[in-house]
């Protein structure tokens, strides 16, 4: 299936109820590493070994997360050296539009939202969008892309000086909350948003309660605007934008991408890639742009949306800062620090990117309401990184 759009339930990120999960391999004594195979889909495979891992560890990896039995992991994807050596997928309830299918267990050839790594996607994509001329810089002003809510700019000043940049940053203070109501209520933002006649003017209209650039704040709203500016920018919706300008070229046949409305695509999350496929977007970036040497997206770009620029607020404090979409962690393994960054979603999705160690992890998982057991940060610290060659 290529590009699959749909209208989400008002539930779309509605959680995954907890189910044991259990080692693709069966028992943990019967449990042996295989590199993965190579099937076609653009990647090159190798052995721990080969690639400087330490095998032992990942076997460890796999008879811990058995031991924790109900670790909602979905899927582990590991890239060193440009190759896939690792790659395992569990038992874990499938969802559909927010909705349990019934069906469990995820493998390689199944999607699995990456809830708000989406957001790391989207920023992508407005890097493309720049590269090919239809953006001219991030200091664009968002309403200049609005005429028609030329109104909103007249009631509150303050929103002419909004700019891409204060969207890719976090940095437009909007007043917004789909976190502390829970879906289920029709009062929730990000449910009105889907729910109303033009999702767009509901985003811009909601009020500032401070001014752009003045302080970090996650917000959804940002970049669903974000997308829709894409859009309007290119000529062409978000989705189909990107599967010219960046699937295609990474050889990504399969995604699910859901929709507000007809032209307006969810573009803060939910995307749905194949963990295989994740793991493209990660070592693209770290690759600087280039693909099997193509070059999909500037290495300015990749720079540039990588770097550490902004501060997160004390909600967000399990990172040290944030780029254009992009978190940053410091990572502490064997007496090292490895800088990192990662594209980060609710539930347990990660694609992370670790450029000292030649190495991007991708994480699925299912733990949407409780912490994780065993998240993608420790599974570096503690199994990946340490005795590295």
């Amino acid at each position: 299936m290529r590009g699959i759009t749909a209208r989400p339930a008002l539930v779309v990120l509605a959680a995954a109820l907890a189910s044991c999960s259990l080692l693709s391999h069966g028992d943990e004594s019967a449990y042996e590493y295989r590199v993965p195979p190579r099937t076609g889909d653009g990647w090159e495979t190798a052995s721990l070994e080969e690639e400087g891992l330490d095998e032992e560890r990942m076997v460890r990896l796999m008879g811990d997360l058995r031991r924790i039995g109900d670790h909602q992991v979905h899927g582990i994807v590991l890239v060193r050296g440009g190759r896939l050596v690792f790659e395992e997928y569990f038992e874990g309830r499938r969802m559909s539009l927010g909705r349990y299918t019934g069906e469990t267990g995820f493998g390689r050839e199944d999607t699995h939202s990456l809830a708000s790594a989406t957001k790391s996607v989207t920023s992508t994509l407005v890097g493309i969008a720049l590269d090919r001329g239809a953006l001219s810089s991030v200091q664009q002003r968002v309403f200049d892309f609005f005429p028609e809510h030329a109104d909103l700019v007249a009631a509150d000043p303050r929103r002419a000086a909004m700019t891409l940049e204060h969207l890719l940053l976090m940095e437009a203070p909007i007043t917004w909350n789909d976190e502390e109501v829970p879906y289920s209520d029709a009062s929730n933002d990000l449910v009105r948003m889907f729910t109303s006649a033009d999702p767009l003017r509901y985003a811009l209209s909601k009020d500032l309660y401070a001014a752009p650039g003045a302080l970090f704040d996650y917000c959804n709203a940002s970049t669903n605007v974000l997308g829709d500016i894409v859009r309007r920018a290119t000529g062409r919706r978000l989705d189909h934008f990107a599967d010219t300008v960046l699937f295609a070229p990474l050889g990504i046949t399969t995604f699910r991408w859901y929709r507000m409305s007809p032209d307006v695509v969810l573009a803060s999350g939910d995307l749905e890639l194949r963990p295989r496929d994740a793991a493209k977007i990660g070592l693209l970036f770290l690759n600087r742009g280039m693909w099997n040497g193509r070059r999909v997206v500037s290495s300015e770009w990749v720079d540039r949306a990588t770097a550490r620029l902004v501060r997160p607020d004390a909600a967000h404090s399990w990172a040290v800062s944030y780029g254009y979409g992009w978190w940053h962690l410091d990572l502490a393994a064997d007496g090292r620090t490895y800088p990192a960054y990662t594209a980060a979603g609710w539930g347990g999705q990660w694609i992370a990117v670790v450029p000292s160690a030649d190495l991007v992890l991708v994480t699925t998982g299912g733990n949407y309401d409780r912490a994780e057991p065993m998240d993608a940060r420790r599974m570096l610290e503690q199994y990946v990184l340490v005795g590295l060659r």
